[in-house]
């Protein structure tokens, strides 16, 4: 069975001819089709799309997530294979794995652990794929008492060497930028470095952001080299620290050698991404 589509009518002269599929989406008219479409329409559907005449359409539900079925066929079938890789890793940056599906008794004791996306877009360096998700866990241990619902949210994307990763970002970011329709990728990469991202060199989770003056407080720091997060190794003619790191043309080496070796010119601030607290969904015990 094909997932029930969505898109927006592009040529305004196909409207008529377009009327029994006509459904009022976000104040625009917009079209939906089904399975049940015949290969003639699915056809015509395919020539609009080539010509220009539709375009697909993000639908959200009502609690914001995307429903994966306004998504093209092909954008649909990535954001799965990615989630896939992430769900099914052996271990994915701090999150560990998940086990999803549900289990319930005959008294609806149980629990469920469910996934929804909340954004899909391209990395505006790597042009990589990266997906913001939610991960539901849904327990009730006791029949006549409410479930306990707890939530945890990620930017899931793939490394350089082209394994999967899932960094743990905040809700209220994804939802502020939903609700001002904003670029959700790019909203929590913006959160997660502190600025826009657009200006940041990034070697995994930190990054280099160039800075204009550098803060007469900072202190010189003895050697041309520093360790960062055990992983990552700074070279630079003058390291200073207030709060952050700050050097001159830095370069910047990840001794794993997951992430490539990155540099610049001029003073840069070397900064730790931030991450959210998320829970940990190992599958409960029900009594």
């Amino acid at each position: 069975m094909e997932t029930t589509r969505y898109y927006t009518i592009v040529n305004q002269a196909i409207i008529a001819s377009l009327k029994e599929w006509q459904i009022r989406v976000d104040g625009t008219t917009a079209i939906r089709t089904t399975y049940s479409e015949s290969a003639e329409r699915k056809q015509m559907i395919a020539e609009m799309l080539k010509s220009g005449d539709l375009k697909y359409k993000t639908i959200r539900d009502s609690y914001s997530a995307i429903i994966k079925g306004s998504l093209s066929e092909a954008v649909e079938k990535q954001v799965i294979n990615l989630f896939n890789e992430a769900a099914e890793a052996e271990k994915v940056d701090e999150h560990g794995t998940w086990d999803f599906g549900a289990e319930f008794d005959k008294k609806g004791r149980g629990f469920a652990l469910n996934w929804d996306l909340y954004g899909v877009g391209k990395d505006i360096h790597s042009k990589k794929l990266l997906i913001v998700i939610q991960v539901r866990q849904y327990v009730k241990a006791h029949k006549g008492y409410f479930p306990q619902i707890r939530k945890s949210y990620f930017l899931i994307g793939r490394n350089e060497d082209n394994h999967a990763f899932a960094h743990a970002v905040e809700s209220r970011v994804i939802h502020d930028a939903i609700n001002k329709e904003k670029d959700v990728v790019k909203a929590v990469q913006d959160w997660i470095f502190g600025c826009d991202y657009k200006k940041v060199i990034r070697q995994g989770d930190l990054a280099m952001i160039p800075v204009k003056r550098l803060n007469p407080a900072a202190v010189v720091l003895e050697g041309e080299k520093h360790l960062i997060e055990n992983s990552h190794e700074l070279t630079s003619s003058d390291i200073r620290k207030n709060g952050e790191l700050y050097a001159i043309n830095p370069l910047l080496v990840h001794l794993p050698g997951t992430h490539p070796t990155v540099q610049a010119t001029g003073w840069y601030k070397i900064i730790v991404g931030k991450r959210a607290s998320h829970w940990d969904f190992a599958a409960p015990t029900i009594d």
